[in-house]
């Protein structure tokens, strides 16, 4: 007997199958059940879902309401991004449509968004809204706030969201990190009710934010030429220790005294990002990381910072100038030379460990190559199965050492720190101790990235007394 009824498309069975074990896993998870997750679920989704609940302690079901953030620091750095961005996704909804495209900052918080018509009034219930912010810690698993974390795009289908009022939703977002400080910048993200409006739109959308990368690295390179025309009129005129900074801390520049000093630091102006990797120091990056938020809070800021070897024997104060560049900060001029009475707030005390016999540097994988990198670059280690993620100043790199506890040995001379049976930590890269009741802790290893790093019950003694608190 024939029926007339049409069948389904294989690929409409396959979502509508993943989708029920998807929705089973999440309630198994949520009540406490890790087993089918582990099982069933994308690593980055499930890892994701693991901080939703025992770091942020984000209540699925009843999810606190969306906070706007009123007051937004304003940084013209960035405009030619959130526009091209904008462009993109305006330009997404046309031809895909049925579907959502939203811009975001670095804080997950929407600058603005696009809607396809007939997709609006799904938007205005406040969750798609310029100012509702999305960080993980707040929205739960979730294309924008996800994205932050990961240097990689993020698919978040259905249930794979961790709040049940957003499993009508299937989301794609991509982060833009700064090539030079690797902080975010922002997201890109597109959400829509079918699924297979999203998913296909990975291939394109990574090409179409290659073009926004290429600007952001435009950007860096006349930032470092801002601080190439500064550190030339400086040592002009002066003699001593001089230095040029990019706005992490890298060597742009360096007097003939520094490159004796040091080492490894080339002649000339470093001009491209990637030609300053290495041309550092530690110290030289606390020094940048601790200037950075005084100086955009006060562009007349001017600081002192006490450095060590290899630059002079003896610990000697340096004056810390920031260098304006076309869109505002653009980097640093360290001299040990000032020709006025020191005035300027003093930074924290940097002091410059010996060299040991052996290189210090971490292999991780990126692509066909092998980076060696400092271990000061590693903020911190994340485990998934055998396989092991550094997160550093540069972005996220897979670990050629393999299993958590091989690298826990390895990094053990390095001072890192295993926190969870997932995490490992550089305490020295610690920036906030966030208190989640109970005597139970998570650590943030930088201000302006959203991220909790669970520290379990065992480990918190031994936690608060290497940080001292």
């Amino acid at each position: 007997m024939r029926s007339d009824v049409a069948q389904p498309d294989p690929a409409v069975r396959d979502a509508r199958r993943r989708r029920a074990e998807t929705l089973a896993a999440w309630e198994r998870f949520i009540a406490g059940d890790d087993e089918l997750a582990a099982a069933r679920l994308p690593p980055a989704i499930l890892q994701s879902w693991r901080r939703c609940r025992d770091v942020h302690d984000l209540d699925p079901v009843h999810p606190s309401p969306r906070t706007h953030r009123q007051h937004r620091r304003v940084t013209p750095r960035y405009d030619g991004v959130y526009a091209q961005l904008g462009a993109v996704a305006a330009a997404i909804v046309d031809d895909v449509g049925d579907c959502l495209a939203t811009v975001t900052d670095a804080d997950a918080q929407i600058l603005a968004s696009w809607g396809a018509r007939g997709l609006s009034e799904h938007a205005t219930d406040g969750r798609f809204e310029p100012q509702v912010r999305w960080p993980e810690s707040v929205g739960g698993t979730n294309g924008m706030g996800t994205a932050l974390l990961l240097s990689q795009p993020v698919a978040v289908r259905g249930p794979e969201h961790w709040r049940l009022d957003m499993h009508e939703w299937n989301c794609l977002g991509l982060a833009l990190h700064d090539p030079v400080t690797a902080r975010p910048v922002g997201t890109l993200n597109v959400s829509a009710r079918a699924e297979d409006r999203v998913t296909g739109l990975i291939t394109r959308l990574a090409a179409e934010l290659e073009t926004v990368r290429r600007y952001l690295r435009h950007l860096a390179l006349r930032d470092a030429m801002a601080v190439a025309e500064r550190f030339s009129a400086e040592s002009s005129r002066r003699p001593g220790n001089l230095l040029g900074l990019d706005l992490a801390g890298n060597v742009i520049a360096a007097s003939e005294s520094v490159r004796k000093a040091v080492g490894g630091i080339p002649p000339g102006f470093l001009l491209e990002p990637a030609s300053r990797r290495g041309a550092t120091f530690a110290p030289l990056r606390v020094v940048a990381e601790d200037s950075f938020g005084k100086a955009l809070a006060d562009p007349s800021w001017q600081g002192t910072a006490v450095i060590g070897p290899p630059l002079r024997e003896d610990p000697q104060a340096y004056a810390v100038t920031p260098v304006t560049g076309p869109t505002g900060l653009a980097g640093w001029i360290l001299s040990d030379h000032r020709e006025t009475h020191d005035s300027g707030p003093i930074l924290d005390t940097v002091e410059h460990r010996s060299a040991p016999d052996t290189p210090e540097r971490i292999a991780a994988l990126a692509g066909d190559s092998v980076l060696l990198l400092d271990p000061h670059e590693v903020r911190f280690a994340e485990a998934n199965r055998h396989i092991v993620w550094l997160t550093t100043d540069c972005g996220r790199f897979r670990a050629v050492t393999k299993g958590m506890d091989n690298l826990e040995r390895e990094l053990a001379r390095y001072g890192f720190l295993r926190v969870h049976r997932s995490f490992l930590i550089n305490p020295s890269r610690v920036r906030r101790v966030v208190h989640k009741g109970s005597g139970l802790i998570a650590l943030c290893t930088d201000h302006h990235r959203t991220e909790s790093i669970p520290v379990s019950r065992r480990s918190t003694h031994e936690v608060r007394q290497r940080l001292g608190i």
